[in-house]
């Protein structure tokens, strides 16, 4: 059985969840950090998007399950290797699509409409979305965007407009590195797994990276320094954490484009000790300086 229920979990991914954290941005930048009562909107949207995910995942690994298993790493997912039947596969989407539901349906109808979209943009992006150089990673990072929408909406503030460029623009950054480590890890056999690989080369790649990673940097910069912002905060001393963002924004070049790293951002994350500690201090130093 506790074979059964680890299949499951890998099969929904619980620990890509934490893509989902972005939803609790808005609590943190909007000075609701320790208001209870948001809290428990904040979880119900996170816990509704992580529902949603994962049957997007399961739909994806269906739909995918034959090019996968020429992947050196994706064939080890449950589909693929053959742990888990289709239609027990596609049970568990419904079951998570269901809870997703239900979470939803105690939230406001801004949040509800986010998490439609991000449905409906998913099922376009499996379906034909993600076989359009550009496109692809593009709709990655919109999936993004719209994650701080629904933490915006779920807890009725405004986000800045600045957060949601920097949001993008970090999120491009990421998807990005996925892209260049499937053609690192594909080669030659890169376009047999996804088609669009073929239209990628390093010399644009390296071009794409320069601009999503000064956008990001500069985008968050302009975050701090923006009038609003300064007014809401009280202080413009947010600026001084732009050294973490800049430092994070490197880091994770270095551990893409140095350690061909990056086929899965979130085991990026939790595997590199110095990025962690770098989010650790990232988010020690905002709460200190707006709270």
């Amino acid at each position: 059985m506790i074979t059964g229920i680890v299949v499951i979990f890998k099969l929904i991914r619980v620990r890509q969840w934490i893509k989902n954290l972005f939803v609790f941005a808005p609590l943190v930048f909007s000075l609701n950090l320790f208001n209870s009562e948001l809290w428990v909107d904040a979880l119900m949207i996170f816990g509704a998007f992580s529902l949603l995910a994962s049957t997007i995942y399961v739909f994806n690994d269906i739909i995918d399950m034959e090019k996968d298993r020429l992947h050196p790493a994706k064939r080890k997912r449950p589909l693929p290797a053959g742990l888990i039947t289709v239609p027990m596969a596609a049970l568990a989407g419904v079951l998570c699509l269901a809870g997703a539901i239900g979470l939803s349906s105690g939230l406001n109808q801004g949040a509800m409409v986010v998490l439609i979209v991000y449905a409906l943009l998913n099922l376009f992006y499996s379906l034909y979305g993600k076989n359009v150089i550009l496109l692809d990673t593009m709709m990655i990072a919109i999936g993004f965007v719209l994650r701080v929408l629904a933490g915006s909406y779920a807890i009725a503030v405004t986000p800045s407009s600045w957060m949601l460029v920097a949001t993008f623009f970090l999120a491009l950054l990421i998807g990005l590195g996925k892209r260049n480590n499937e053609i690192l890890v594909m080669k030659e056999e890169s376009s047999s797994h996804r088609q669009v690989l073929n239209e990628y080369n390093e010399p644009l790649l390296q071009q794409l990276f320069a601009v999503a990673s000064s956008s990001t940097v500069v985008s968050y910069a302009l975050y701090t320094m923006d009038p609003h912002v300064v007014e809401t905060f009280a202080t413009n001393n947010l600026f001084f954490t732009l050294p973490f963002v800049v430092f994070g924004v490197f880091r994770y070049l270095y551990l893409v484009l140095k350690l061909n790293r990056g086929g899965d951002p979130t085991e990026l994350v939790l595997k590199d000790p110095t990025m962690i500690v770098t989010l650790i201090l990232w988010f020690i130093s905002v709460v200190i300086i707006i709270y």
